[in-house]
């Protein structure tokens, strides 16, 4: 994570209160943001329904931040600008799909809440909607500007895509 990146968003924090680049991918299921940078912006996000929450960075969110709550959490530790190995995304896929399917809402974030998170929300429409990956990312990227931001986050969706037909 860039200092800069970390700054900005412990600016942002303190002045909305929220994470960055909180957006709905499917309307009250599955969101994507940044790093949530304080128990504040923690409970922004589970205000908005969020019932379970994937961490694609390279340090989990704060466990304390947990205590008391009923948050779901899948902590998937890959480096900024990496890419979610084929096993990291059906796991984080599954997890989704199995929590949406309980009817408790899922955020994914990273730091920015771009490219390992929509290397992940790509995936899941791979799954879900049956889209082809360079659909799905195009779709991620017009709703979410500058996710999936790295060659081997494209790569990775689109091997995903390929691990799913190879299973069929």
């Amino acid at each position: 994570m860039t200092k800069i990146g970390d700054a900005y968003r412990r600016l942002h924090g303190m002045v909305t209160d929220r994470p960055t680049n909180f957006s709905w991918v499917i309307e009250g299921k599955l969101a994507g943001c940044g790093l949530p940078v304080s128990e504040d912006e923690f409970g922004w996000v589970i205000d908005q329904g969020i019932r379970s929450i994937v961490t694609v960075r390279e340090v989990p969110l704060p466990s304390d931040w947990f205590n008391g709550s009923d948050i779901d959490y899948l902590h998937l530790a890959v480096e900024d600008f990496g890419a979610p190995s084929i096993e990291e995304l059906a796991q984080a896929v599954d997890f989704i799909d199995q929590q949406i399917s309980s009817g408790r809402p899922v955020m994914v974030h990273c730091a920015a809440g771009k490219g390992r998170t929509g290397a992940v929300l790509a995936a899941y429409l791979v799954k879900k909607q049956n889209l082809a990956a360079d659909q799905a990312i195009d779709m991620i990227r017009n709703m979410r500007p500058g996710s999936v931001q790295s060659i081997s986050q494209e790569t990775a969706v689109l091997m995903y895509e390929k691990y799913l037909k190879s299973k069929k």
